[in-house]
């Protein structure tokens, strides 16, 4: 349960604790705008924040006192939430309303989950209520509030020029390690350029440039490939494809005239550079192979059909998950283009894989099988 890991802390910079829910009219509703604005740009260092209602905390002793939201009239669903943020920004950080039960009762929880390079996230219309003395309360159209310890921006103020600067650094990813810092750069795809071609790089490597950051390059060293081509006979359909989404050489090279089913697969190496330093050197093809593609059991590499859950399944709790987040997302940019829904390798239909990978002698469904919603391909031996 999501309470049991946050019942420990008192109010901070990604906890914000509420006796009750806000009230449903105009005030209520600036009041939710307002602080779920102020979380999304809290100078935090816990990527998700959390709006708890049901808990009310002692200022000065931090005790907590707990009172059942499930007897709340005010109680809201996402939906709800959603819908209202929408009203008043155009860019809104990931929101899921959790309910948990606790000894004393029931609790609502507003998870938060900003995207770095969404900040700062502001409103682009005013959002306005009045008070029952006639005062007017706004949250202002494009003015940035953020929340510093347990204190949020007031409404009538902006964030200091600090917080203000920490935020931009943040957008730009200055606060991950190094590693992490290319992945967030890596989910902004199309930000990425790449030589139009082979006539304006070098002819020693290909190099693809984080547009937003020049400093930050993926370097592909041509001058390698030959050391790294290794002799192997292809067994399976899957291995083919597994081998074809990674490499864009490969793949032009397969679907030429002259290609031989059991010739050789590319086995090339990708360097990460950041401020013209060398920060890390992956072999992507071993590395894919080893994160994703093997089956022990039936000894053969494949494809799920699952690969647009791919990203999302993983989850960062040591070095081999970043290694294994970022050869995904590095396969993505060098093949220059999603492999997600829609895309030409993500298909059940293994007629469908043939004509897209031009295999004209290999179009035999009697070599097909099918396992797991995945297609393999077992070339029937010669006698």
């Amino acid at each position: 349960m999501l309470w049991s890991k946050l019942s420990a802390s008192a109010e901070n910079d990604y906890i914000d604790f509420k006796r009750e829910w806000y009230s449903k009219d105009k005030l209520g509703e600036v009041d939710l705008v307002h602080d779920i604005l102020c979380m999304s740009n809290s100078l935090s260092d816990s990527p998700d924040r959390y709006i708890i209602f049901g808990v009310d905390e002692d200022k000065i002793t931090k005790a907590k006192s707990f009172y059942d939201v499930s007897k709340d009239k005010n109680c809201r669903q996402s939906a709800d939430i959603i819908q209202t943020l929408r009203n008043y920004m155009s860019v809104i950080p990931n929101i899921e309303l959790i309910r948990e039960q606790t000894d004393s009762g029931y609790i609502d929880i507003i998870k938060i989950m900003p995207v770095a390079r969404e900040l700062p996230y502001v409103l682009n219309k005013e959002c306005q209520a009045q008070k029952p003395d006639g005062k007017k309360v706004t949250v202002r159209k494009e003015w940035i509030y953020s929340r510093n310890s347990d204190r949020n921006t007031p409404k009538d103020e902006c964030c200091t020029k600090a917080e203000l600067e920490e935020l931009f650094a943040r957008k730009r990813g200055e606060h991950l390690p190094i590693l992490e810092r290319f992945s967030m750069y890596l989910d902004d795809i199309h930000n990425w350029k790449h030589p139009k071609s082979e006539y304006e790089i070098a002819e020693s490597e290909t190099a693809y440039y984080y547009s937003l950051n020049h400093k930050f390059k993926i370097v592909r060293s041509n001058r390698d490939l030959d050391k790294t081509i290794s002799l192997l006979l292809a067994n399976s359909y899957d291995e083919l494809l597994t081998d074809t989404c990674i490499g864009v050489d490969y793949w032009n090279y397969r679907n030429t005239q002259n290609y031989c089913y059991d010739d050789c697969i590319n086995l090339f190496n990708v360097e990460l550079w950041a401020d013209n330093t060398l920060i890390e050197v992956f072999n992507i093809t071993g590395m894919f192979i080893k994160h994703f593609n093997y089956d022990r059991y039936y000894g053969s590499y494949y494809v799920p059909n699952r690969m647009h859950l791919i990203e999302s399944d993983i989850t960062i709790n040591n070095s081999s998950d970043i290694e294994k987040l970022l050869v995904w997302k590095i396969c993505k940019l060098l093949f220059h283009f999603n492999l997600y829904d829609g895309c030409n390798l993500v298909t059940g239909d293994a007629s469908r894989i043939l004509e897209i990978l031009n295999y004209n002698y290999l179009q035999n469904p009697s070599e097909y099988r099918k396992q797991n919603e995945d297609w393999l391909y077992q070339p029937i031996k010669s006698k």
